[in-house]
């Protein structure tokens, strides 16, 4: 039930405006600098595949800030001719190996995946001691085929 809640900042706004607010709210509470940045036009996006992706950008920024130590943070949105890709990075401390880091340190990465999954996506997360951590989540528009997803 609650996977379902429409973020109260998407109503009446657009997901890169949503986007835009919550890196300058992440910077406001805490010590951790964070950037918003768009690349393509991302009108008709449905408001499942908005909510999604907003959700999964406030928990993998929730992780920035309980786990990384970073002093940077970024979001990025794009869209290319079949999918929107959602990044978000950090310069801090990343981790050895996602195994490692989901056992038992409760459900964020099961829920971006679960997420992802729900839209027909993929996610990556891109990291290792020392180099920060990268999570990118790839999803197709509707319409389009597996192959030009792929091709992306």
């Amino acid at each position: 039930m609650l996977l379902n809640l429409r973020p109260k900042v998407l109503e009446g706004s657009t997901l890169p405006d949503a986007l835009r607010q919550l890196a300058e709210g992440f910077s406001c509470e805490c010590t951790i600098a964070c950037t918003f940045c768009q690349a393509g036009h991302l009108r008709g996006l449905s408001a499942v595949i908005q909510d999604e992706l907003y959700r999964v950008a406030q928990e993998a920024l929730c992780n920035v800030r309980k786990h990384s130590r970073a002093t940077s943070a970024s979001l990025s949105l794009g869209r290319g001719p079949s999918v929107i890709v959602l990044k978000i990075k950090d310069n801090g401390q990343g981790f050895a190996t996602i195994k490692h880091q989901a056992a038992g340190h409760g459900y964020g990465m099961a829920t971006m995946r679960e997420r992802a999954r729900r839209l027909g996506g993929r996610i990556e997360i891109n990291t290792a001691p020392g180099t920060g951590t990268e999570v990118r989540i790839t999803v197709p528009l509707p319409g389009t085929t597996q192959m030009e997803r792929h091709n992306q």
